[in-house]
């Protein structure tokens, strides 16, 4: 699926963190990272991304208003963000397409935030 971002297959050198992933968030009041969320059948989705590029064309259609930007996470980072999200995000759809809505191909690929977090963790 492509999800590290490692420059010709070589592993990150020492000290330099590798993020794996993207999200669109916004820094709230509390100093709490928001990811963005989409929605679907009354459920939120949280969106991610296997590279800066492809969050950035997928957020540019979209007026989320002012603050949103792409944040890198790394692995970790976001299995304790899913952990900390369980009670709000139910779904997370990996590399979601640009475009206004969800399409049937996006659907087709969610994922549960359970099975999303075994699959981090198993990588």
């Amino acid at each position: 699926m492509g999800w590290r971002e490692d420059r010709e297959g070589s592993p990150p050198s020492p000290g330099r963190r590798a993020f794996s992933y993207y999200l669109i968030s916004r820094r709230e009041a509390t100093g709490f990272e928001s990811p963005h969320t989409l929605f679907h059948c009354g459920e939120e989705v949280l969106p991610v991304f296997c590279s800066k590029e492809a969050a950035r064309k997928f957020l540019a259609p979209r007026a989320l208003g002012e603050g949103w930007h792409v944040r890198p996470f790394s692995t970790g980072e976001l299995i304790s963000l899913l952990f900390a999200l369980h009670e709000r995000v139910a779904w997370v759809l990996p590399s979601p397409l640009p475009g206004p809505s969800l399409g049937e191909d996006a659907l087709s690929r969610l994922r549960s935030r359970d099975d999303f977090i075994g699959f981090l963790i198993g990588n």
